[in-house]
């Protein structure tokens, strides 16, 4: 199996601030800045104030990481497998009419979704072209550009997500790929992500009169 690769939800972080005065009632006081009202220390938030002490040490611990992937998705070890995801996880892709489909899963749901996968060991060849763009010590963006050889065909492709550091373990938070939205079984993209999948809110039957 291949593993998955991931790209950021920068332009989501930063609308945050945006979010929360949207989400205020019409007519509501404004939320408190600080102490006696004072204007909020804008020195003290956003990306400036958050740049990585060491970026090329993040670097590494990410190279090492998603080169680790490679080797965990390739057996049959679920456990190990979802030991790497930071749930919920948001997985996004489209389709031949440039639909999105996206979804956010829990483990349970996720586990749902891909034991089939997890289960299956394919023999694959795949090469990596990643990017990796370090937002701070617990955040980072990553691109790749991959190829896979897979039945004697040749395929290339890019996906992209975000990486979230936990507890001292970096793990994927989000995928992305496109061109899987027609797909209609649960299964994986050509680098091992999970094509995405529109989440259903499940019916509820009108009580009876």
């Amino acid at each position: 199996m291949i593993r998955p690769i991931v790209v950021t939800l920068v332009s989501l972080v930063f609308a945050a601030p945006a979010w929360a005065q949207d989400s205020q009632p019409q007519g509501a006081m404004p939320p408190s800045t600080g102490s006696a009202n004072m204007p909020m220390d804008m020195s003290k938030v956003g990306s400036w104030s958050r740049k990585p002490t060491d970026e090329a040490k993040v670097r590494k611990e990410i190279e090492a990481f998603t080169k680790e992937s490679d080797s965990v998705m390739r057996k049959s070890d679920v456990r190990a497998k979802i030991s790497r995801i930071d749930f919920p996880i948001l997985m996004a892709t489209d389709d031949s009419k440039g639909k999105v489909k996206s979804g956010t899963y829990d483990q349970q749901q996720y586990m749902e979704m891909m034991r089939p996968t997890f289960e299956t060991t394919e023999d694959s060849q795949i090469s990596h072209k990643p990017n990796i763009t370090v937002l701070s010590d617990s955040l980072a963006t990553f691109t790749d550009d991959y190829s896979v050889t897979r039945g004697g065909k040749k395929y290339n492709g890019r996906m992209a997500g975000l990486l979230v550091k936990v507890d001292g373990q970096w793990k994927w938070k989000a995928m992305y790929e496109a061109g899987f939205g027609d797909v209609p079984a649960p299964g994986i993209g050509g680098s091992g992500t999970t094509r995405g999948h529109e989440q259903q809110q499940p019916r509820r039957e009108k009580p009876k009169k």
